[in-house]
């Protein structure tokens, strides 16, 4: 027995599993993602820094290909490069996004444009003829709803100011225990005058004919996170109204979606934070983040690591560096125990309320 297990222990004999090259560690804790080259200062676990920096978008990526996850984090090079339509998809739907923010602030046509131009990231004359999306197509969305709130579209929402400046572009960091950051920001805070109901903006950028399901966004979990940047403008706000301004590319048109949003979802929330970061500390255990075949395909286009997923992270991934460190100064920061102690500060009234409501 001892000489045949002797035997099937040899690398030669070793079976290659996805992630991991015969003969070698496997993908995750003992390839790159857990030994850590650099890390901040105070930390004492073994997780990359990279893959302790979360957002809503990297989470969307963790809950449909964990493989994909930690190679995106990883920063690895080895995959494949970004077509052009999506560099114009990208670059559209930012120009298009800070064009709308500075409408609602009140800024000039030209001074809008401008601020476009040094905005666009790909050839001027760039193009995807077929989705609508090119810099004059964008310049024309932001033409198009200008002359919509001169007709009173949505004329009735101002930016709120916060600390002297508009409320536009608020970003947020939430620090978890093992040293996990949740990061975030809001496009726009707006103020609707008539009623003075806080209401945030996010906008959106669509191809689909047709109006938009609004399931689409109903549940999203990022706009319960914008409730982070709420708190510290507005304390004492137990709801409050997202505002998905949708823009259609192929019909030019504007669709408001509005949301309304409470606490107790928060609650919710948190807790599926927790939940997402107790998963990756498990792959992180186990070595391995598991690839999901479905998720090979999205939007109509392969996964950039559809053909260097199944090697060995090791050979991937480079080694983090003081050059990762996430240099961003953040609006609004905060640890786990300051938003639960927000949390309980606005559900505790609530639910004394409704207990006097019952002795009565």
């Amino acid at each position: 027995m001892d000489a045949l297990s002797t035997l099937l222990d040899s690398p030669e004999l070793s079976v290659s599993l996805p992630g991991k090259l015969a003969g070698e560690p496997e993908q995750g804790a003992a390839a790159g993602t857990s030994t850590v080259s650099w890390c901040e200062p105070g930390y004492e676990g073994s997780i990359d820094y990279r893959i302790r920096q979360l957002s809503y978008s990297s989470l969307l990526t963790l809950h449909s290909c964990p493989r994909k996850f930690q190679l995106y984090r990883l920063r690895t090079q080895h995959k494949t490069a970004e077509s052009l339509k999506t560099t114009i998809t990208f670059a559209f739907g930012h120009v298009v996004g800070d064009g709308i923010q500075k409408v609602f602030q009140g800024l000039s046509e030209d001074e809008i444009i401008w601020d476009m131009f040094l905005g666009w990231h790909t050839e001027l004359w760039d193009a995807d003829e077929k989705a609508c999306k090119s810099f004059p197509e964008a310049v024309l969305a932001i033409r198009k709803l200008l002359s919509l709130r001169e007709q009173g579209f949505l004329s009735d929402y101002e930016i709120v100011e916060y600390e002297g400046k508009p409320a536009c572009e608020l970003s947020f960091r939430i620090g978890f225990p093992g040293s996990f950051s949740y990061r975030g920001h809001v496009d726009a805070v707006l103020r609707e005058k008539s009623t003075g109901k806080i209401v945030v903006l996010e906008v959106k950028t669509t191809g689909i004919s047709g109006v938009v399901n609004p399931a689409t966004y109903k549940n999203s979990a990022q706009a319960i996170g914008y409730s982070i940047v709420l708190d510290r403008i507005f304390p004492a706000l137990s709801s409050y109204e997202v505002l998905y301004l949708v823009y259609h590319t192929k019909t030019r048109d504007y669709e408001p979606l509005p949301f309304t949003k409470n606490y107790l979802q928060r609650a919710l929330w948190i807790r599926e934070l927790l939940l997402d970061i107790n998963v990756i500390e498990m792959y992180e255990e186990a070595g391995v983040y598991p690839m999901r075949g479905e998720s090979c395909v999205s939007f109509g286009r392969d996964c950039e690591y559809l053909n260097t997923c199944s090697l060995s992270t090791q050979y991937l991934t480079k080694p983090c560096t003081l050059a990762d460190e996430d240099k961003v100064e953040y609006s609004i920061e905060l640890t786990l125990q300051d938003l639960l102690e927000s949390q309980m500060d606005k559900v505790l009234p609530t639910q004394s309320t409704e207990h006097d409501e019952e002795l009565l």
